[in-house]
């Protein structure tokens, strides 16, 4: 059974957790003249004007074709709405923001009891989980390939689906700032080893990829 004092800490969590996917977020950009600071809009927000902008005006949010990551990107924001709608039907009174931003407003302001704790807790972690992913598709981590054959397997080239299910050919060894894994016998090699791993295969490292 969730405490007293306990539900105060989960409510404040729920209002991180809100504000983390639908509040404005801060950023600070050097350049040669100096750092600047200053907001963007929230990950929710972010997404719905990607995927008008690839619409266009007018559009609706069931397109007939979208690239992967669009589809990707439409499959978040329906999860996000249909969810946030079951959890608090009512949306209010219509202040100019979307349904979803009002609804978790009012979840974040609502006085909660202590038998509220447990599912409190899992819409917490729902909502993590959305703000982690919805900034991938935002900002992909950066992604190289290494087209040569697999150390460990001997393959060069897998076929893997894509978002929308279409197979789509690339190379097997795929690098990331976490590391190389092959795609095909998943074999990993951690970025201390980029260097040898590229010698073992008598090929450069890709531009950009640090040890």
């Amino acid at each position: 059974m969730v405490g007293v004092e306990q539900v105060v800490q989960i409510s404040r969590d729920l209002e991180d957790a809100v504000h983390e996917i639908i509040g404005h977020r801060y950023e600070a950009h050097t350049f040669s003249e100096g750092t600047r600071h200053g907001y963007r809009d929230s990950v929710y927000l972010e997404i719905r004007a990607e995927l008008a902008a690839r619409l266009g005006d007018g559009g609706t949010l069931r397109p007939r074709s979208l690239p992967p990551a669009w589809v990707e990107g439409l499959d978040w924001l329906t999860a996000v709405d249909t969810t946030v709608a079951a959890w608090c039907p009512d949306a209010g009174e219509d202040n100019g923001q979307p349904d979803t931003v009002r609804r978790l407003n009012q979840l974040a302001a609502t006085p909660w009891a202590a038998a509220d704790g447990e599912g409190l807790r899992i819409w917490i972690g729902e909502l993590q989980r959305w703000t982690v992913s919805g900034r991938a598709l935002l900002e992909p981590a950066r992604r190289w390939e290494l087209v040569a054959a697999c150390p460990a397997c001997g393959v060069r080239i897998v076929h893997r689906p894509d978002a929308s299910g279409e197979p789509v050919r690339q190379a097997a060894l795929q690098i990331t700032a976490a590391g190389c894994i092959c795609q095909s016998c998943h074999t990993e090699w951690a970025p201390t080893h980029y260097r040898l791993l590229a010698a073992a295969l008598g090929c450069e490292l890709p531009a950009g990829v640090l040890e």
